[in-house]
């Protein structure tokens, strides 16, 4: 069972980075009744919306690790960043492409 994975990664996404359930249905690729219902244990993610879940935990892992506090994670997370083609993480994010988050992330030392 991933509920608590999904459960936990919803709730530290939404806290962290300040979103709503909808951006985080919108990144994940899937909607926010289906995120209800992870969040509930009443389904669990197909393998496809796991490995979207599993790429937000380990995004929301780089940025507490590099950051040194929730205040300039949002700001990283808000700003322009040049070696992302100078668009805004939160715009990454909400195309659902995580991958390219963590793979940048795991590169910085820090924030």
């Amino acid at each position: 069972m991933v509920t608590g994975i999904s459960r936990g990664t919803i709730a530290r996404a939404q806290e962290l980075l300040g979103l709503e359930i909808s951006d985080v249905a919108r990144a994940v690729g899937c909607t926010t009744g289906t995120l209800n219902r992870w969040r509930r244990g009443a389904q669990d993610p197909s393998p496809q919306y796991l490995e979207q879940l599993e790429l937000l935990d380990d995004l929301l892992h780089q940025l507490v690790d590099k950051a040194r506090s929730r205040e300039r994670v949002r700001e990283w997370f808000e700003g322009r960043v040049p070696a992302l083609g100078n668009h805004r993480p939160r715009e990454i994010f909400l195309t659902g492409n995580l991958a390219h988050l963590v793979v940048y992330l795991r590169r910085l030392e820090r924030l």
